[in-house]
């Protein structure tokens, strides 16, 4: 049956139209199915009449300006061992503004009605570039966008409020985007009243947000008679969900999503809530990504039910990462517990590939703390977090089998780790030179790893056995080793 011509198209289900008090930097599929499904949420239980004005980042989203920015969010898997699912119209978003149009940005700052900015732009989007010269020319990165937009607004509403709502998985995300932008103010030599109406007017909004979102999934036509119309910007998630916000009373007021009976905790303290969700759910796609891809695994949920790498995962978990997360351990060993059964969520085809995107930035913030606490505590590395390491640097090799690898990171950092293994002698001291020479690279981890006791040998010797061996070989050998 040919479903896209029996089947209405979701703009034929009628448009609710909000008032535009939220302001998003990014179309992705994780704001999508996160803030935009929460603030739906809110919408239909609370009466809120919050609409949405998304900006893209850098081209258009051909499926969502079709459908004149609606979609469906498919909701799949358990929760409480009860089987979830359930299919959500959104159509809270309004409009779409593209952000290299700096006349269409600055348009947005004149909405009178704007009250929340949010942004999900990677750990590495939020960032200053002293090659904007001019706030005059469209920035290149989001700090730079929202300098420009925000010294309109200041123009325009110097005494009105804003509440600035992060999504970046960076600690402090609020604060380093604040500094983000005053960096702009200063190199652009704008005005002090304008930095003024930045630290007294504009509230910045630290937060967590923990949801696994694969995006689109393969074959979304097969989905369109379940729910009734066609639609070629769904995108599918997992039950669970929580935005964890530390902010100002005025943010609480005007962007109350904890009342519509969601997992939106605001809170005095959000290190506790950061920390749990970086080490434990981060910290494991970022061990398994790699060494399950080598394996030859494609997904999340293959990884975890395979049976030489379910095994290494939940060692590392178990001794690596969970006896040195602070806090409550009985709260972060159920917390763990929901982790791994959302990993099998067989709903949800998580693609590890995915998850190697910025591996390295990835890795600073969701692993490194873990391999320091556990040195500090035992005075050596820790095995298999160190073998997540030498997986990640074969990884970045660019090829397996004689094939590329679909690398995702900065143009630079590729060039040089390839540009290495290039230069690399496959003998076993060859490869320990290679791995000296990465881990002190501090572009890579932000300080010199060799210091940490016993991590160089280590990573170098599993390296060694992945080359050699393929990775499974060397898992083997080394579960041997514990």
């Amino acid at each position: 049956m040919n479903i896209t011509s029996q089947l209405p198209a979701i703009t034929s289900l009628g448009k609710k139209i909000y008032t535009v008090r939220v302001l998003q930097f990014g179309t992705g599929n994780f704001l999508r199915a996160f803030a935009d499904w929460m603030i739906q949420k809110a919408n239909d239980h609370l009466n809120l009449d919050l609409g949405v004005a998304m900006v893209q980042s850098m081209s258009s989203h051909d499926n969502l300006l079709k459908q004149d920015g609606m979609y469906t969010v498919l909701t799949r898997g358990l929760e409480g061992g009860k089987i979830i699912s359930q299919a959500d119209k959104i159509d809270v978003v309004q409009r779409l503004v593209n952000g290299q149009d700096l006349t269409a940005l600055l348009a947005e700052a004149e909405n009178p009605d704007l009250e929340i900015i949010l942004s999900n732009t990677t750990e590495t989007g939020i960032t200053f570039n002293s090659a904007d010269t001019s706030h005059l020319e469209v920035a290149k990165t989001f700090p730079g966008k929202l300098t420009q937009l925000l010294l309109r607004r200041f123009e325009l509403f110097p005494t009105k409020e804003l509440g600035i709502i992060p999504c970046e998985l960076i600690e402090k995300n609020g604060s380093i985007l604040k500094q983000c932008i005053l960096k702009y103010a200063a190199h652009w030599n704008l005005p002090a009243e304008f930095e003024e109406y930045i630290t007294t007017r504009l509230y910045f909004s630290h937060t967590l947000v923990d949801r696994i979102v694969p995006g689109l999934p393969e074959n979304p036509q097969k989905y369109w008679e379940e729910i009734g119309h066609e639609d070629n910007a769904l995108v599918m998630c997992e039950p669970y969900h929580l935005w964890a916000i530390e902010a100002s009373p005025w943010v609480r007021q005007k962007f109350p999503l904890d009342r519509a009976g969601l997992n939106v905790i605001y809170t005095e303290d959000l290190e506790p809530y950061r920390v749990r969700k970086v080490r434990i759910l981060n910290g494991m796609h970022s061990v398994m990504a790699p060494v399950g891809y080598l394996a030859g695994l494609e997904t999340v949920q293959q990884a975890m039910e395979h049976e030489i790498i379910s095994v290494f995962l939940k060692k590392i978990l178990d001794e690596e990462i969970l006896p040195f997360i602070p806090g409550d351990q009985e709260f972060n060993r159920h917390y763990s517990k929901e982790v791994i059964e959302r990993f099998l969520n067989p709903s949800i085809k998580h693609k590890l590939i995915d998850i190697t995107l910025y591996s390295f930035s990835k890795f600073r913030v969701r692993l490194l703390p873990s391999i320091k606490h556990y040195e500090k505590i035992n005075q050596h590395a820790p095995s298999g977090l160190a073998f997540a390491i030498a997986a990640l640097l074969f990884i970045y090799r660019g090829l397996k089998a004689g094939k590329q690898i679909p690398l995702k990171d900065d143009p630079q950092t590729i060039k040089f780790l390839q540009d290495s293994w290039a230069d690399t002698n496959y003998t076993e001291n060859g490869i320990r030179l290679l791995v000296s020479k990465l881990l002190q690279e501090k572009k890579l981890w932000g300080q010199d790893l060799n210091a940490v006791h016993g991590l160089t040998e280590q990573v170098a010797k599993y390296l060694y056995r992945i080359d050699q061996y393929g990775i499974v070989a060397a898992l083997k050998e080394l579960q041997a080793e514990y």
